[in-house]
């Protein structure tokens, strides 16, 4: 064969795309073969040798998938460009190691274009790539920062060499520069941009996460809401960085599940997200079990179909939410084009973790003009708007918090509305928030009649504390209580109750819970670490430093005193400080498992708390 061959090699079920395409690719210059699936064996494509193939990937049976992920996977083949076809334009941001996508019919103008740039490029295709240096770097550091927010440096640049890389392979790009170039030409036509974010934002979550958001919700924001939308009879919920939708579709089954009411009323449901790929997950509805692992067993059975061994969302729920591309950074909000003005309640939980501080406060202050006067904001629970905007009013309910948008013209406090019906609990409503007390009761307090005399505390409190790393505060609570009233010396029960009291607010009643447990024990780091988190909150930072200290000389592996004592460093202004505590964190996380969720972290896994870190580490990386 010449070298000034160019074979196009055709693989399809029947011969349509064959008899398409080939006589406008013969006059481009280039030969053309065509094969049917039976044919399209890897034997018969690796003897063929094309310098590119155009694979229909809908036939029957997924044998077009099977097609593309064989010659993806095998030395001889991957280096091939493959431009996948089909009638389902989803797909494209699913085949990220496709050259191109080209849904039917075919743009013969794209199609030859992407025959001039891999004529052009065909002597590089498939290269190895090196490790990136500080100007390559720098050169997507900037464009990433300006496009997507996202923030990416040596602590995370792993992350986004396995993304560009797969992406260069994908196009054929000889190194990074030639593939920022090609970013920069075809980011918005060619999607590019699009393909490449697909790959570099990392989502985790799941049904019914932070369940203290959800009871604070059906107690007092949505009766509030109800309350004060009546008149117009419309709700609009945004859930901003929704990833495959667990999020608005736990929104939905909410609303149904407590609140018939609304069922006449103009209920909106947004769910947005920079991923493609996620989007199109979410708009299937279609979940693994680990994605319900805190779903409880009636929900699943009311608003989830099996379907094999997956779990998928009833109709009705997937009709109630919308999800549409967003970009955080640069799209456009608020607009009631897109649904994201005079919203009601916005969630945005786990996603500013990736954002560097000026970008977070750009959304934020964006965020208050989506929301309408006295409306809510949900923010995950390692998030905070300290030193990012004083427009909200944080909120304590149920265990967890929350923001409220100030009001500027009725003051801080919203009028006094009228009293509401409870809301209908067709499924074990959740009881109201416990009032905060002490937790340990009188001990002359006698046991409830139905309380065995002598119950198995030592799983009781393994339960309570699973509900507490899951954030389930008042189910936690409950369990503590039920301990204490049985072993009112018991510190591990005592401290669980003192972070449930911390965690809303009330601080003088978690140091008594402190003050009782060292009384008891005094060599346990978890209540100097508690000590610490309430100085930390009552902006007493170098009691804090003092109290993580103790913590720390107590037990080196605790991670969370060590990632504490970054943060009140950096606020100090001691970055060499910081840094350390901070590489002593990421230290600790490294030799957890994989799956772990970190205690005291506010539910957060080994791999985003590793995240959260390398973003950390970002910022820390510019203090002097």
């Amino acid at each position: 064969m010449s070298d000034d061959r160019f074979l196009v090699l055709i693989v399809e079920e029947d011969r349509g795309l064959c008899l398409d395409l080939s006589a406008t690719l013969l006059d481009a210059g280039c030969q053309v073969q065509c094969l049917r699936t039976g044919e399209a064996n890897y034997q018969a494509i690796r003897q063929l040798a094309p310098d590119l193939v155009i694979l229909d990937i809908s036939m029957p049976e997924s044998a077009g998938l099977d097609t593309l992920r064989r010659l993806e996977v095998h030395r001889s083949t991957k280096k091939i460009p493959v431009i996948a076809t089909s009638r389902q334009a989803e797909l494209e941001y699913e085949l990220l190691d496709a050259f191109d996508f080209l849904p039917k019919p075919i743009d013969r103008r794209r199609l030859l274009e992407d025959v001039a740039l891999l004529k052009a490029n065909r002597h590089e295709h498939g290269l190895g790539y090196s490790p990136m240096n500080e100007e390559e770097l720098a050169l997507f550091q900037d464009y990433l920062l300006t496009h997507s927010g996202l923030h990416f440096d040596q602590s995370n640049i792993k992350i986004l060499e396995r993304g560009l890389q797969r992406r260069m392979r994908a196009i054929g790009a000889k190194d990074y520069v030639a593939y920022f170039h090609y970013l920069d030409r075809y980011g918005e036509n060619r999607q590019e941009q699009k393909k490449l974010l697909g790959l570099l934002t990392v989502g985790e979550t799941y049904f019914f996460r932070y369940l203290a958001h959800f009871d604070a919700l059906i107690h007092h924001v949505l009766p509030e809401l109800i309350v004060r939308n009546r008149t117009r009879r419309s709700l609009r919920i945004w859930s901003a960085g929704c990833s495959t939708g667990e999020e608005p579709y736990t929104l939905a089954m909410l609303l149904c599940e407590h609140f018939p009411l609304l069922a006449d009323w103009d209920v909106q449901i947004l769910g947005t997200d920079i991923n493609k790929v996620a989007l199109r997950r979410a708009h299937e509805g279609s979940y693994g079990p680990r994605a319900l692992r805190v779903t409880d067993a009636v929900f699943r059975e009311k608003y989830f179909q099996r379907v094999g061994s997956a779990y998928v969302v009833d109709t009705r729920i997937r009709d109630m939410v919308r999800f549409a591309y967003l970009n955080l950074q640069t799209g456009a909000f608020p607009s009631a084009d897109n649904g994201t003005g005079e919203v009601d309640i916005l969630f945005c939980r786990n996603v500013m973790i990736y954002f560097r501080l000026g970008t977070t406060r750009r959304i934020v202050e964006k965020f208050s003009r989506c929301l309408s006067p006295g409306s809510f904001l949900f923010l995950g629970h390692a998030e905070t708007l300290i030193n990012i905007s004083d427009r909200f009013q944080r909120q304590h309910q149920a265990g967890g918090f929350y923001y409220q948008l100030r009001d500027a013209r009725t003051a801080d406090k919203p009028p006094a509305l009228p009293c509401l019906p409870p809301p209908v609990a067709t499924f074990r409503p959740p009881p109201r928030s416990p009032q905060p007390s002490l937790p340990v009761p009188p001990p002359a307090c006698p046991l409830p009649a139905d309380v065995p005399s002598t119950p198995d505390l030592q799983e009781l409190f393994v339960r309570a504390e699973q509900e507490f790393n899951r954030e389930n505060f008042r189910t936690a609570s409950q369990g503590y209580d039920t301990i204490l009233r049985h072993m009112p010396r018991h510190v591990g029960a005592m401290v669980g109750k003192g972070f449930i009291l911390a965690n809303e607010g009330f601080y003088e009643q978690a140091l008594d819970v402190c003050t009782q447990a060292l009384a008891v024990d005094d060599l346990r780091p978890e209540v100097y670490f508690l000590r610490g988190l309430i100085c930390e909150l009552q902006n007493d930072l170098e009691g804090a430093v003092s109290e993580y200290r103790k913590a720390l000389l107590l037990d080196m592996e605790f991670i969370m005193p060590h990632y504490n004592l970054s943060k009140v460093f950096w606020r100090l202004g001691r970055p060499r400080d910081a840094r350390r505590e901070l590489n002593n964190t990421v230290r600790l996380l490294e030799k957890t498992a994989d799956e772990a969720i970190i205690p005291h972290s506010g539910g957060l896994s080994r791999a985003v708390f590793l995240e959260v870190c390398r973003d950390d580490a970002g910022q820390l990386g510019k203090q002097p």
